[in-house]
C-alpha cells in the first residue's frame, strides 16, 4: 500500500471512488474544484494506492480566510473516503497524519472540517467549534420576495458584516462566487432537485437559500447594516432553518440549538481571533 499525494493523471481514479461511496453527489462536483478553484491542485489530495487503484482519498482544499484587515492560510479538509473492500484497516488515520504533518511545514494556519464523528477527528487534535441551527415559524399574512443580487453588492455586504462580528471567515471574491455555483449545483447539500441554493436578499439582509419544498435553508446571512431583524425572515412566508454563529443568533434575538454535525478545527500556526465556517463554505 503507497501513501502518497495525488497527480492530474490520479484524478479520474479519485472521483471514480468518490462516486461509489457518495452516489448522492454527482461526478461534476469533484471536478468543480479543478475548473473552478483557483487554489486547488491535485497534490493536495492524498491517496492509499494498492497496485493501480485508488482505495481511499482526502482532499485538503486551501482557503484564504479573512478578518477584515488580515489574511491566513486554512485547509479544509474534504472527501474523506475509503473503498468498502478496505476499511478497517487505517488508511484515513494515516492520510490524515500526513496531510497535518505536510500542512503544517507548508505554513497553513490551521486545518478545519465539518463531521459527524469528532471522537475521530478528536484523536489528532482536533477541536470542535459547534454548528447551531434556529428553526423560524412563518408569520401569517405575509410572502416577502427573496430578491436576485449582483456579486459587487454580495461581497461589500460579507466584508462589512464579518469585519464588524470580528470572525476570521474564508475570502470571498467574484471568482470564488462562481465557483460556489458551479460546485454546489453537484453538491447534494446545496440542491434539491433542480434547485439549486443562491444568494438573495431580503429587505438589507443578504442570505444563502435554497427553498426546499418544506421550507427555506438559510447558509449564511449578513448585511451592510447595523442591525438585523428577524421579523423580516418569518415574513418570507416558508418555514425557515437558519444556520450561523451563536453572535448573530443573540443579535436577531432568537433560540438556536446544536446541530448534529458539528465544524472541528486544528491550529497549526499562531493566530488570534475565532474561525467561523459558514454552511455556504462547506466543502
Amino acid at each position: 500500500m503507497e501513501i502518497r499525494r495525488g497527480t492530474f493523471a490520479d484524478f479520474e481514479r479519485v472521483v471514480q471512488l468518490l462516486r461509489l461511496v457518495f452516489p448522492q453527489d454527482a461526478g461534476s462536483y469533484y471536478y468543480g474544484f479543478l475548473r473552478c478553484d483557483p487554489l486547488f491542485h491535485p497534490r493536495d489530495v492524498w491517496l492509499a494506492v494498492e497496485g493501480n487503484e485508488v482505495v481511499s482519498c482526502l482532499f485538503i482544499l486551501r482557503r484564504l480566510f479573512f478578518d477584515g484587515e488580515r489574511f491566513l492560510l486554512g485547509g479544509g479538509i474534504a472527501n474523506v473516503a475509503t473503498h468498502p473492500a478496505f476499511r478497517g484497516r487505517g488508511l484515513a488515520s494515516s492520510l490524515l497524519q500526513e496531510a497535518i504533518l505536510q500542512s503544517k511545514r507548508e505554513g497553513l494556519s490551521f486545518l478545519i472540517l465539518v463531521t459527524e464523528i469528532p471522537s475521530f477527528y478528536g484523536r489528532f487534535g482536533f477541536q470542535a467549534l459547534g454548528k447551531f441551527v434556529a428553526d423560524l415559524k412563518p408569520e401569517e399574512g405575509f410572502r416577502l420576495t427573496l430578491a436576485r443580487i449582483q456579486g459587487g453588492e454580495i461581497l461589500e455586504a460579507y466584508e462589512a458584516f464579518y469585519r464588524r462580528m470580528k470572525l476570521w471567515v474564508p475570502f470571498r471574491n467574484l471568482g470564488y462566487l462562481r465557483g460556489m455555483r458551479v460546485w454546489n449545483r453537484s453538491s447534494s447539500r446545496f440542491r434539491e432537485g433542480k434547485t439549486v441554493a443562491s444568494f438573495r436578499q431580503v429587505g438589507g439582509m443578504v442570505g444563502y437559500f435554497l427553498e426546499r419544498e418544506k421550507g427555506i435553508e438559510v447558509f449564511d446571512l449578513f448585511t451592510r447594516e447595523e442591525s438585523m431583524d428577524s421579523e423580516l425572515l418569518r415574513r418570507i412566508g416558508k418555514p425557515l432553518r437558519l444556520f450561523h454563529h451563536p453572535v448573530v443568533f443573540e443579535r436577531l434575538g432568537i433560540p438556536f440549538s446544536r446541530d448534529r454535525e458539528t465544524v472541528m478545527v486544528l491550529p497549526l500556526g499562531a493566530f488570534s481571533g475565532e474561525v467561523y465556517l459558514p454552511v455556504a463554505d462547506y466543502f
